[in-house]
């Protein structure tokens, strides 16, 4: 049986619902035990959420044995998935690949690593977890990577799709783009296919019809941030039609399968970090919605969290009745702290950004990479997780340790063309320049104390960087190439504030500039 809400949260949004599932005389749950006598489990669309769970399928692969020595079925389970059972995840969303069968893995041909013999399958893998999740009463998805590039420095050969090696014309680029400096994104789009191609979007289309129907999952994702690019670069608003067709075809399908086992087939899209980003990358979102083809939308590419309009795209989402939830990441560098930060950094960031998120109007939260915590910063399960039992309310995130800021594009990396314009960096001049400081609710807790932290580069010894909050003058002080600054109760307000930062040389008479890189507010209780 899944965990009881606390007793303190009496109007708990998973309280057990059951209603007849008109025709087809199956019950329907928003949670509880999986039914027994052949029923099954029937979600709405616009069912309470907390925590979306994006799981990419790794563990299944024996080249991570290392991090999960996967010996039999449970330990399988185990490796990733249990461990969200009776936290604040809701929904659980497992990655089928890239669209090939079978899914050769991201990195190529050359890097691909076997199933675990004890799965057997990836196709048994993926019934593994959807069965396990199920019994929780946990909804899963199936989400398909539209066009991972993540090949981008494999030979022709070995990249991640036979249908590349066999027809390059189907390509975004040439193989001969890996030798292009990487500042350009042609560099790291080549291996992509390009979606103007009719036999290219049949390809997907054809995918996502053998493995929609092959897993009993409860909704499919169209995953657009894995990577951003369908098209040539500069033509992807005239192509964008030609998304939206492929778009109605997948609705159609899923519709399809739906009717055949008589209930619902979600269709959910991840897209950019606002609408205007997502149309100039081919994806007419505002269609899509108009249309009815979409019953779940997740925004964001995830690395700027605090410059997504999760206001513009809650009132646009909110106009078709369809939820919209918000992607985050975690992250494991912070330059404003010492050298090894402290552990629990990358948990106070995700805090910020989820009480950021739900203020601005998010119907919830998706993690993504979060188990990365786990595999690749080696920490134990019980820490990784954490976060999974904070960011999906906001009572669980009151009165606890939070980063806020103002990020810089280096953020975004390679995916700038799907990410929110950024306000950093800057080079300071003699006049102050004004910048929107986010700021969640700890506003107006007594117990919060906080910190701005201005990463900067340059300048001489004499210089000396100021700041104001809100027409507040404050106290600034250097730290190598930092400039703190403490904050008196009262000066933050709840949302976007008005920082001003300069600094005592003008612009045009130094030949070393201050650069701002980033802006973190602390709060610590």
């Amino acid at each position: 049986m899944p965990d009881s809400p606390p007793a303190t949260t009496p109007s708990h949004p998973l309280t057990r619902r059951r209603c007849l599932l008109a025709g087809g005389l199956a019950l329907a749950f928003l949670t509880g035990p999986a039914p027994s006598g052949g029923e099954k489990l029937v979600f709405k669309k616009n069912r309470p959420r907390r925590i979306i769970f994006n799981d990419d399928a790794y563990q299944q692969r024996q080249h991570l044995r290392g991090s999960y020595p996967v010996t039999d079925e449970q330990s399988f389970l185990d490796a990733r998935t249990t461990g969200t059972f009776g936290t604040q995840v809701d929904t659980y969303v497992w990655c089928v690949g890239n669209g090939c069968q079978p899914p050769w893995g991201p990195w190529g041909l050359k890097h691909r690593a076997p199933i675990h013999p004890v799965l057997g399958s990836s196709e048994r893998a993926t019934n593994l977890v959807v069965r396990a999740c199920h019994a929780r009463g946990m909804e899963v998805w199936g989400s398909l990577r539209m066009n991972d590039a993540h090949d981008a420095n494999c030979e022709l050969a070995e990249t991640n799709d036979p249908l590349k090696a066999e027809h390059p014309e189907y390509l975004l680029g040439q193989v001969a783009d890996r030798d292009l400096p990487t500042e350009l994104v042609e560099r790291h789009l080549w291996s992509a296919f390009n979606f103007a191609h009719a036999d290219v979007r049949q390809h997907r289309l054809e995918f996502i019809r053998r493995n929609a129907a092959a897993h009993d999952f409860d909704g499919y994702e169209l995953d657009f941030t894995r990577f951003i690019w369908n098209f040539p670069q500069g033509r992807e608003r005239e192509l964008a039609p030609l998304l939206t067709d492929f778009v109605r075809q997948v609705r159609l399908l899923l519709k399809g399968i739906a009717r055949q086992r008589g209930r619902p087939y979600l269709l959910v899209v991840h897209v950019m970090d606002s609408p205007d980003t997502s149309l100039r990358l081919g994806q007419d979102v505002q269609t899509w919605l108009a249309e009815g083809l979409v019953d779940v939308l997740v925004v964001g590419m995830g690395g700027m969290p605090f410059s997504l309009p999760v206001h513009h795209w809650k009132t646009l989402a909110k106009r078709y009745e369809v939820p919209i939830y918000v992607s985050l990441h975690p992250r494991g560098r912070f330059p404003h702290a010492a050298n090894p930060p402290a552990a629990d950094l990358w948990q106070a960031w995700l805090r910020g950004s989820a009480a950021w998120s739900w203020q601005n109007g998010a119907d919830g939260m998706y993690l993504f990479n979060l188990f990365t915590v786990q595999d690749r910063w080696r920490k134990p399960q019980a820490v990784a997780y954490a976060p999974l039992r904070e960011l999906g309310e906001v009572a669980t995130l009151v009165g606890k340790d939070k980063l806020y800021g103002i990020e810089p594009v280096a953020a975004a990396g390679m995916f700038s063309q799907g990410s929110q314009a950024a306000a950093l960096p800057i080079a300071l001049d003699i006049h102050e320049r004004r910048l929107a400081l986010p700021m969640g609710a700890d506003a107006g807790h007594p117990g919060a104390r906080f910190k701005i932290h201005a990463l900067t580069q340059g300048g001489a010894a004499d210089s000396r960087v100021r700041m104001r909050l809100n027409h507040h003058l404050l106290v600034t002080k250097r730290q190598g190439d930092q400039w703190t600054a403490e904050v008196e109760a009262g000066m933050f307000d709840t949302g976007l504030n008005h920082l001003t930062i300069w600094c005592n040389k003008p612009l045009g008479e130094t030949s070393r500039p201050i650069l701002v890189h980033e802006i973190i507010v602390s709060v610590h209780y």
